[in-house]
Order: C-alpha cells, then sequence, then structure tokens
C-alpha cells in the first residue's frame, strides 16, 4: 500500500534533527511506514505470526508494525558506550528486566556492527508482549533485516553474550545471536546505569525559507550514554624506573556485571557496571 499523506505523524512521535555518523532518521522510519500501512489494510500479522511464529519474514515485520503502532520513543546509542557493552561479558543471573517500556527502536553508530554482507547495521526495532512473555526485535543495515522472537520465560535469568570474534560472520544465524546479545546488554545498562539515559530533548526551529510559514519544529534526540567515555589505563613504565621487563600489548579488560547487596542489613539487590577497561600496554604500542 501507497503511504498516505501526512504518514509521518501517524507513526512518529517527533521529528528528529539529523546525527552525524548514523542513519537517516527518516529513512529508519520509513522502514516502519512500508510494514506498518501494507500491514494495516492487507492482512492480520498478528494472526500471520502466530501460523509462521518461526518466519524471520514475520517476526521483522510485527516487531516494526508494533514500533509504529506505538508511537515509540527513539535512543541513539553512543559509540564509545557500544564499544564499552561490546567489550563486557554481560552473562550474568539477573531478574527478568522490568519492561518499563516495551517499545522503542536504537539508532546504532556508522560502522560499530557489521552485517554478514559487510553493512552497517542501523538501527534496532524491539516490542516486547510481556502478556505472552515474548520479546520481538528486528535490525536492519539498510538492505537486509535480522531477527528473533525471544521466550522471556524460558530464558530467565540467561542473559548470555556473544562475542563477534567468536562468530561466523557467513552464518545469520550467529549473527543474530551476536546482535540479539548486543541489544539485550542495551536494554540492561538502560535499568541498572539510568543516568546514562536521557529523559528529555530540546526542540529546535528550522526556517526553510523566510517566511514564518516555512518554519519547522525538529527536536534533539534523546540519547544513551552521550558523555560515556571509554576508560583507559596507560602501563608505560619507561620512565619510571620499574623493570623494563616484556610488555604487553594494547587489549581489554572486560567489563562485566555484578549483583551487589545493599541497604539495611544488605538485604537489596541491584546491578552494577564494572565498566571494561582499554589497557594501553608498553611504550611501543603507543
Amino acid at each position: 500500500m501507497k503511504k498516505p499523506k501526512g504518514w509521518y505523524k501517524q507513526i512518529v512521535m517527533r521529528p528528529l534533527t539529523h546525527v552525524q555518523g548514523y542513519a537517516s532518521y527518516e529513512k529508519i522510519c520509513e522502514n516502519i511506514a512500508n510494514i506498518y500501512f501494507s500491514v494495516g489494510e492487507n492482512f492480520d500479522i498478528e494472526r500471520a505470526l502466530l501460523a509462521h511464529p518461526k518466519e524471520s519474514m514475520y517476526i521483522s515485520a510485527y516487531a516494526m508494525y508494533k514500533v509504529g503502532e506505538a508511537k515509540c520513543p527513539t535512543y541513539y546509542v553512543s559509540k564509545d558506550l557500544l564499544t564499552g557493552l561490546m567489550q563486557s561479558d554481560l552473562s550474568v543471573e539477573t531478574d527478568t528486566l522490568n519492561w518499563a517500556m516495551k517499545t522503542g527502536i536504537f539508532m546504532l553508530p556508522e560502522g560499530a556492527i557489521l552485517s554478514p554482507e559487510n553493512r552497517s547495521m542501523q538501527a534496532i526495532y524491539w516490542h516486547c508482549d510481556s502478556s505472552k512473555g515474548l520479546l520481538y526485535w528486528a535490525g536492519t543495515d539498510g538492505l537486509s533485516s535480522f531477527c528473533r522472537r525471544y521466550k522471556l520465560i524460558e530464558n530467565q535469568n540467561r542473559f548470555s553474550y556473544t562475542d563477534a570474534q567468536n562468530m561466523d560472520s557467513e552464518k545469520v544465524v550467529e549473527f543474530n545471536s551476536y546482535l540479539q546479545s548486543i541489544f539485550l546488554r542495551l536494554l540492561l545498562i538502560m535499568e541498572c546505569r539510568p543516568e546514562y539515559v536521557e529523559t528529555s530533548s530540546a526542540r529546535v526551529t528550522i526556517n526553510k525559507g523566510f517566511s514564518k510559514s516555512s518554519e519547522k519544529d525538529y527536536y534533539e534526540p534523546l540519547w544513551i550514554g552521550k558523555e560515556y567515555r571509554l576508560k583507559r589505563e596507560n602501563t608505560n613504565t619507561e620512565n619510571t624506573g620499574a623493570s623494563s621487563g616484556s610488555s604487553k600489548s594494547v587489549h581489554w579488560r572486560r567489563g562485566y556485571l555484578r549483583n551487589q547487596a545493599y541497604g539495611e542489613g544488605r538485604q537489596k539487590r541491584k546491578l552494577i557496571w564494572i565498566e571494561p577497561v582499554l589497557v594501553m600496554g608498553g611504550a611501543s604500542d603507543l
């Protein structure tokens, strides 16, 4: 079905200013619109998904349709935060996520995650049907979609991670596991480090002409980790008088989640992210 006039306002909360190094927000919304308006007219997507619960085409379509239906917020993920999460082992057992926000979009920095076709992943759309204990998500690299239907009840306390270095890039199944683990890390960090999540954005008026009628309101994007910076540690001992033995090359000291006790009698628990550190190694590695 052809998108109707004013389609943008029907599925988007508000237009956002463009961010260098990220895909066009309007293009990401067009992906939703192409599904949303076609599905709404031609067939019952929930019935189709029930009949084909493992078909990627229906999982992707359903996730995008629910995003369009919800008019949900979009979060831009900073490159440093995404790198930090990708260098963290988040396999700790934890309670089921709160799902305060059941539907949303994560905008990904260009070049941070590459699809099996070696294209930059642009965004992840998701919807959680908490009444049925199901999570649907879909990611796009601009041409191809990758997705999963995830059973929250069966996988409670099993938020494991998959590392890119252990993945065969030619296998879509493995890439789906990798992308899902990154997506779950983002959800976990929104819950255990809420200070990284912006909750309001400023309005920006852009005048495209010389008259008031040409003005258009945009909004600055919401960010996750906009001010976050990767931690670095310099272990160079060349000028300190310390032993000059062999130096390790640049490497990551990986991050992890810890369930930390707090409160009276230390009876309560909260998730703490022990952040990764880039260890800079010896002088020859700088």
